[in-house]
């Protein structure tokens, strides 16, 4: 009986690890796309990230399903939310209204680090501190966006955007490679 649950956890680890790996490389790629479109011109750049910012919240709603169930869920899905509704407002927010844009993506950063450092509260596994480091680097970027230091630019927004994918897709990687196999005590 014991090794029966001892294989259906080693089941249930093994895939909820890929995809894990699957959401860290899908946001690394969506991260170095953003930042290879900041040298394009201001308004294009900023017309990518909509559609970026939609794919990355389809990638979290897909690992919200398929990686199991609990707090983390719930954390995955709001992720999720924030990524979509910031993907459509900048989709449909026409170029006059840059400023409000603007703000809005700073406050889009800075709830995903608090909500990326609420999840590491939840989170009791190994590479716990690289979910803490994302938020945190989330937090400053947002900060950094919403006092427009050092430019209060659409490239800087948007490299902004980009780096935090890149941390995020960091993050999510590490998480995966870390949780790769079960820990010890599961198997005792």
């Amino acid at each position: 009986m014991a090794e029966l649950t001892i294989a259906s956890l080693g089941k249930k680890h093994a895939v909820r690890w890929k995809w894990f790996l699957v959401l860290g490389v899908g946001l690394l790629l969506l991260g170095l796309t953003g930042a290879g479109a900041t040298t394009l011109l201001e308004l294009t750049s900023l017309l990518v990230f909509g559609p970026l910012l939609l794919t990355s919240s389809i990638i979290q709603l897909l690992t919200a399903f398929f990686a199991g169930k609990g707090k983390e869920n719930v954390l995955h899905m709001i992720a999720a939310g924030l990524e979509a509704v910031l993907g459509f407002f900048v989709i449909a927010n026409p170029p006059q209204n840059v400023n409000s844009l603007i703000a809005v993506i700073a406050i889009f950063l800075i709830v995903a680090g608090l909500v990326r450092l609420a999840r590491s509260l939840t989170h009791r596994a190994r590479g716990r501190v690289w979910i803490v480091l994302t938020g945190v680097i989330a937090l400053l970027l947002g900060m950094s966006v919403w006092i427009g230091w050092p430019f209060g630019e659409l490239w800087f927004v948007g490299l902004c955007i980009s780096l935090d994918f890149l941390c995020h897709g960091m993050c999510w990687s590490a998480l995966a490679l870390a949780d790769r196999k079960p820990f010890p005590e599961i198997l005792t």
